[in-house]
């Protein structure tokens, strides 16, 4: 396919102000994509991102919405369509990563552990999904994470939640691979450890400890990140959907 296959789509990558996000908006808008940042919080963060693919002749907005609630997300999905067109490219990236004791978590960090992760994954979906299939045309990838399929082994009794709510993601694919298609491919994305904000504060000891146990012992980047999703949502991965592809330099080795 030509580099700039996404000429005329329009893309929205929720938390997509930094880190991954940030590199898949990156990597979309240089196929020609028009992209919809969307951040929770840091506007200053998701400008930086806007400006970044402006300035390399892209077009993108950005759009703050918390993507755990339903109507917050709708409102988003109102104004990209009326900026930016329909969104044909759905990325559901934005999440929380928050450490818990298995014997004193509470039912609240539980809970919004799920409404971010999880609720926020569904309700871009669910948004996005009626015009995808009216049109014809959707593509969407969801980014879980290795810990969906795998219990961190330094801290597994600390993770509950968070790896419930990514190997909940992983299921959410399959059946929405299967309820969607022909006319929307749903794929999903599993990172392992990759150097970004969300893993600044893992300790040097459990830095070395976890590259180490991986094949290329070393954390990914960003950017090999956004080049699997943005495989994922070309032409090039036409006939693949339903899936959720592991990148995580041979950290856990599953099926």
């Amino acid at each position: 396919m030509e580099e700039r296959e996404f000429d005329g789509r329009t893309a929205l990558v929720t938390g997509g102000s930094r880190g991954i996000g940030r590199a898949i908006c990156l990597r979309l808008a240089s196929s020609g994509a028009r992209v919809a940042v969307n951040y929770a919080a840091n506007r200053r963060a998701a400008e930086e991102t806007r400006d970044r693919m402006t300035a390399a002749g892209g077009r993108a907005e950005v759009y703050r919405a918390d993507v755990g609630d339903r109507d917050e997300t709708g409102a988003m999905f109102d104004a990209v369509e009326r900026d930016l067109g329909p969104v044909d490219l759905l990325v559901t990236n934005a999440g929380i990563a928050r450490s818990a004791d298995a014997l004193t978590m509470t039912a609240e960090t539980w809970h919004e552990i799920m409404r971010v992760n999880l609720d926020g994954t569904f309700h871009a979906v669910w948004r996005a999904k009626d015009g995808m299939v009216e049109r014809g045309y959707g593509r969407i990838v969801c980014i879980s994470s290795v810990l969906g399929l795998v219990p961190n082994p330094i801290a597994a009794e600390r993770m509950i939640a968070y790896g419930t709510s990514k190997a909940a993601i992983i299921g959410f694919v399959r059946q929405c691979a299967a309820g969607l298609g022909p006319e929307v491919r749903v794929n999903g994305v599993a990172p392992g450890y990759v150097a970004t904000d969300m893993t600044a504060d893992v300790s040097d000891e459990a830095h070395a400890r976890l590259t180490a146990a991986a094949a290329l012992k070393r954390f990914g980047r960003s950017e090999e990140i956004a080049e699997l999703v943005h495989f994922l949502l070309s032409e090039r991965s036409s006939f693949t959907t339903g899936q959720t592809h592991v990148a995580d330099g041979g950290y856990k080795f599953v099926p």
